[in-house]
């Protein structure tokens, strides 16, 4: 029996393209997992870097991923929030959004912004949340 599965997609390259991509995975995985086994907890994390190269295999130039990730962040939000067993099985328990500096690995403090159900704090919240509303405290 499942009771907890999670999809973790980095991002590295291509990252305004590669995210709607990865959004659509990570749905999918979603209905998967829910229509097998509809009192899953399922979550999803989206990994991506704050800066990519401005062209493929050139390290001289360096370009922000911020706007596409702001830009991305109401998508997502739309897809979290499955509240009961009985909701869309496309719908996930939590999803974050995990920007980070390529240089250092830290997450990037403001993105997602706080309050978005996205950040990486949130997530775990609200898996813990929601499975221990499913399955009572471990």
């Amino acid at each position: 029996r499942t009771t907890l599965a999670v999809e973790i997609k980095p991002v590295h390259l291509a990252v305004g393209r590669a995210i709607w991509n990865r959004f659509g995975d990570v749905r999918t995985f979603a209905v998967n997992i829910h229509l097998k086994f509809p009192f899953a907890v399922v979550g999803g994390i989206l990994t991506l870097p704050t800066t990519e190269r401005v062209r493929s295999g050139d390290d001289t130039d360096w370009k922000s991923t911020s706007h596409l990730v702001s830009r991305a962040v109401a998508r997502f939000m739309r897809a979290g929030g499955r509240e009961t067993e009985g909701d869309a099985p496309h719908l996930l328990e939590g999803i974050a959004i995990v920007a980070f500096d390529r240089h250092t690995g830290d997450i990037e403090p403001d993105l997602p912004p706080v309050g978005s159900g996205l950040r990486w704090d949130e997530f775990i919240d609200s898996i813990a949340e929601a499975y221990d509303a499913r399955f009572g405290e471990v």
